[in-house]
């Protein structure tokens, strides 16, 4: 909520200092140990969603980005056939399985209807004008579109930075969240364990790594 302020009532923020502070290392260590493994569609990718969160603390989000990317893919086509639709097209995919889930969440009242929908929306608009819009038409400088990343048309210098990766790892939770909306698992991120206690440390080892190349 801190952060949802800054932003309203900032003139100007930097936005990847302001998500630094929720993809800690302490949180990603919780995820990839005790959530990630366990939400269903989303549990087929968890061992490479930890190599991304690894190669993010590295310094390496170039190689963290462009390997998650596949997985938002995989599970948002996963979860929709879950449901019994299909689309062609993979932006389709999360247009169809946003509207699904807000149809269903509006019919049941189910959770804070109007939060929920709200940010069903903002998911979709991220889908259409940032991450799968057509790769010349990007609108922003951190370059976050999955063709000219995954199309080669960016390069070095046009991506790679941790506010892609935020963006994209982003997408995968809001995926657990939709799947949480009727599965029986918890959104948010689970307490910590002596064992992501060591990740943790483990994850800030490779921080303190990449600061000192």
């Amino acid at each position: 909520m801190d952060i949802a302020r800054e932003i309203i009532q900032g003139e100007s923020f930097n936005l990847e200092e302001l998500l630094s502070h929720i993809y800690t290392e302490r949180y990603l260590a919780s995820m990839v140990l005790d959530r990630y493994p366990y939400v269903p569609h989303i549990q087929n990718y968890s061992e490479i969603i930890k190599e991304a969160v690894e190669a993010h603390f590295l310094g390496l989000d170039h190689v963290a980005v462009s390997g998650l990317i596949p997985v938002v893919e995989g599970a948002g086509r996963r979860i929709l056939h879950e449901k019994s639709l299909s689309e062609r097209h993979v932006k389709n995919v999360f247009i169809a399985l946003s509207d699904h889930c807000k149809k269903d969440v509006i019919k049941n009242k189910l959770g804070a209807v109007g939060e929920i929908v709200e940010m069903l929306d903002s998911f979709v608009h991220f889908v259409k004008e940032n991450l799968y819009i057509n790769s010349e038409k990007y609108p922003h400088p951190d370059k976050t579109n999955r063709h000219g990343i995954l199309h080669g048309a960016f390069s070095d210098h046009d991506y790679g930075s941790p506010l892609n990766f935020y963006k994209v790892i982003g997408a995968v939770d809001f995926l657990s969240f939709i799947v949480s909306i009727k599965a029986p698992i918890s959104f948010f991120a689970p307490e910590e364990s002596p064992e992501s206690e060591r990740l943790s440390r483990y994850l800030q080892g490779l921080s303190q790594l990449n600061c000192s190349r």
